[in-house]
């Protein structure tokens, strides 16, 4: 008896995505074989079922997994009804055809012939105005900072002069494009890494029969290559020095400078600076504890209300200043570090192309620590001087909220002369 056998099409491809392949006919004789323009993930399909197993699929392509089984098993339906009511030598490889168009693709000659493909900045403004509504494989929208990055990939792309480019265009030639007129524009490496994955992060949020030509998101060809950063931490010394500056001739100074602080003594990122008040705080066994979401990961942390922040919260009734703008939080904390005379020479690397230069390399920056300090500074002091404390990095990562190590000891600013002391005190700590 004639079947309805569905597999993957054999590419050599490092892509999660290979197309669904429908094959008729006897086992024992030939069969005709067609491409359904059907797309599936390789490490959820199943051969025994022919169809992906949805237990093991992640949940952000889960939606477009089962509608692809649904369209598999439906076209099934209609190959083995129309099979019998057709004489045995009308059945042919134009006629299997014929049947797949007219169930998975009835209107795609007349739709694209109206719309055209889409672009790869098209794609980018839908997907910037559906976030807010658009939940992501975490169960949450993309929040507020994060959608900025993709406003700023969109002025880029404008910038370039992509306003053409079709998704299936943006290929390695794009990226490379892409990536030298980043470098041109004077952004540094991390910066371009972070737009190319935001771009990435467009390109797979698309229905995979609209992405699957698309080289821009395979990772072996167009990388979002991250670069060690030579970010500074203040220790408790230098943390001491702006507590005990007098800021009452300047209060816009004091709350930024009080804010700081909370902030390198809760290891919170700015972006939950408005959430370490009295409604936030919980108590148990007679301590007392920040619990909060984060907003930027959603992950919840408990954080403890240590000895240097007492003051501040009761200097403002556990209801501190509301925050301002990051940027401007930033000039001034600046102000407040030179107050401070925090003026040891710091010297970071990154990798940038100069003007005048045809090629990116490593830029070499000198200035006063004090021109270093921005908000983020706090969030690595705090995780840097818990270390030196000697405290589990696990510990700490509870608190920060860190999921992975390697990702918490970036923040981790300590030399290695600070890193053979620490170990060598708390190994004597332990001698007998």
């Amino acid at each position: 008896m004639a079947s309805v056998r569905f597999e993957t099409s054999v590419k050599q491809t490092d892509r999660p995505e290979l197309q669904a392949v429908v094959r008729y006919g006897y086992p024992d004789k030939h069969r005709i074989r067609c491409k359904t323009g059907l797309y599936g993930f390789r490490d959820y399909w199943s051969d025994k079922k022919q169809t992906h197993s949805v237990k093991l699929v992640n949940p952000l392509f889960r939606a477009e997994v089962i509608e692809v089984n649904g369209k598999l098993a439906t076209l099934k339906a209609r190959i083995e009804a129309q099979a019998a009511d057709t004489p045995t030598n009308e059945i042919s490889r134009d006629w299997l055809a014929a049947i797949i168009e007219d169930v998975l693709h009835p209107v795609k000659a007349e739709k694209e012939q109206q719309s055209g493909p889409k672009t790869l900045i098209q794609a980018v403004r839908d997907f910037i105005d559906a976030a807010p509504t658009t939940i992501r494989h975490k169960g949450r929208p993309i929040c507020a900072a994060r959608l900025n990055h993709y406003n700023q990939v969109l002025k880029n792309l404008q910038g370039m002069g992509a306003d053409g480019v079709t998704i299936e265009a943006a290929d390695k030639s794009f990226y490379d494009s892409f990536v030298r007129y980043m470098y041109r524009e004077g952004y540094k490496q991390n910066t371009i890494a972070t737009r190319v994955k935001c771009i990435k992060s467009v390109i797979n949020s698309l229905p995979m029969a609209e992405r699957v030509g698309c080289e821009f998101v395979e990772p072996k060809k167009c990388a979002a290559v991250m670069e060690d950063i030579d970010n500074i931490a203040l220790n408790e010394k230098e943390l001491q020095a702006l507590a005990a500056l007098d800021l009452a001739d300047n209060p816009h100074l004091d709350r930024v400078r009080d804010q700081f602080l909370l902030l390198a003594w809760t290891g919170c990122r700015y972006s939950d600076l408005g959430k370490l008040s009295s409604k936030y705080i919980m108590s148990d066994d007679g301590e007392s504890y920040f619990s909060l979401e984060q907003q930027k990961t959603g992950a919840k942390v408990v954080i403890p209300i240590l000895p240097p922040i007492v003051p501040i919260l009761e200097k403002y009734n556990y209801q501190p200043p509301k925050p301002i703008s990051n940027q401007r939080f930033n000039d001034y904390i600046k102000e407040v570090a030179q107050l401070a005379d925090l003026d040891d020479e710091v010297v970071t690397t990154h990798t940038q192309q100069d003007k005048g230069e045809f090629t990116p390399g490593r830029v070499e920056t000198r200035r006063p620590k004090w021109q270093a300090v921005t908000a983020h500074t706090a969030r690595r002091s705090f995780a840097t001087n818990m270390y030196k404390r000697g405290f589990p990095t696990l510990a700490i990562m509870a608190i920060t909220g860190h999921k992975t190590e390697k990702s918490f000891l970036t923040y981790i600013k300590v030399s290695e002369a600070e890193n053979a002391a620490l170990l060598k005190r708390q190994f004597m700590a332990q001698w007998k």
